[in-house]
């Protein structure tokens, strides 16, 4: 692979790449980056961020329209790109492409077929479960996003497991399955999972109080984000 595949043929204004190489078939790609820049109106207690423009779950996922790779940031190589790059291209993979201009939950779904298929880490899983939740939600799919909840918790407690984690990252694994248990209704695994983060963080510390209070309320419900934490 070119070592500069992935060099930015053009930038916005505020210097973020627009344009990249797909690093599947090296076509150039329209790349919505992750930090792309919103009015945020709120942040809720899953960490979604609502805002005052657009849905961020509409342009979270790129998608190269030249092989269909299906990614988050196209500037981001993953560890496994020769074996994406060999499933991708194979015809089991374009195969589900009934549609070259997919919904964003069909979008989803294939995304996470290719995880499936190259063995993503743990973490990835668990954030793109978490999303799909979120999906649900809006179609006011009760049974289907608390399915999804329970998928990204199963995913989060196998990144605990599989260690080399700081203590940070352990802490904010612990939040959102206390977090997503809450909003499925398991209050007491909710509350046994919020005592497992590490309260001398003080960011820690106003979510481990924010939430108690939910868990104790017994609200299942989508909460606004405390000031403080945001």
């Amino acid at each position: 692979m070119d070592p500069d595949l992935n060099t930015d043929l053009n930038e916005n204004e505020e210097g973020s790449e627009a344009i990249v190489l797909c690093p599947v078939c090296g076509q150039a790609v329209n790349n919505h980056a992750a930090e792309e820049l919103y009015t945020v109106d709120l942040v809720e207690s899953d960490f979604r961020i609502r805002t005052l423009d657009d849905d961020i779950l509409d342009t979270w996922l790129v998608f190269c329209h030249n092989c269909l790779y299906i990614t988050h940031d196209f500037r981001h190589i993953p560890d496994q790109i020769n074996l994406i790059r060999e499933y991708v291209l194979s015809g089991d993979y374009r195969m589900r492409f009934t549609d070259t201009n997919p919904t964003t939950l069909e979008l989803f779904e294939h995304y996470v077929f290719m995880l499936e298929k190259v063995k993503a880490p743990a973490m990835v899983f668990a954030d793109t479960y978490l999303r799909m939740s979120w999906l649900y939600d809006d179609d006011h799919n009760d049974r289907d996003a608390c399915t999804y909840r329970g998928k990204a918790i199963v995913y989060y407690a196998k990144a605990l497991l599989a260690g080399s984690l700081s203590e940070k990252d352990v802490s904010m694994i612990y939040y959102y399955i206390a977090e997503l248990s809450r909003r499925n209704g398991d209050f007491e695994r909710a509350r046994k999972a919020l005592l497992k983060i590490d309260t001398a963080i003080p960011m820690f510390r106003s979510l481990f109080e924010f939430q108690t209070v939910l868990i104790r309320d017994h609200n299942d419900g989508a909460a606004i984000m405390p000031r403080e934490v945001n």
